[in-house]
């Protein structure tokens, strides 16, 4: 049996349900993370986390604080835990706009999620 890789939709829909599940994961990290998602499947995702919760919608629901550009196939294994924000960040994998201090906090909240 061949096993396909999760939409980007499906992705976040696992964000948000381990975001709901154990928000002492985001506590401290609180701002808007955008991720602009490319390759061959395109769409733009936040994850919103504030003091009374923690929540990853699609589109543009805020101003985002930063924004991550990157494809979708390298989203899956920074998520997964193969692929290091850092190392992607400093190989052109992935792009950061805005808040540097917060965009760093981004893999111990991934690191922190438990799928």
């Amino acid at each position: 049996m061949e096993l396909v890789a999760p939409s980007g939709k499906e992705v976040f829909d696992m964000i948000d349900a381990a975001l709901k599940f154990d928000p002492s994961a985001t506590e401290g990290r609180e701002g808007v993370y955008q991720f602009n998602l490319t390759g061959e499947e395109t769409g733009t995702y936040q994850m919103i986390i504030e003091e009374d919760g923690a929540r990853a919608v699609e589109g543009v629901h805020q101003d985002p604080n930063c924004t991550f550009t990157i494809d979708l196939d390298d989203y899956r294994l920074m998520v997964a835990g193969t692929l290091n924000p850092t190392g992607a960040f400093m190989s052109g994998k992935l792009k950061i706009k805005g808040n540097m201090g917060l965009a760093l906090k981004l893999q111990t909240v991934l690191n922190s999620l438990t799928f």
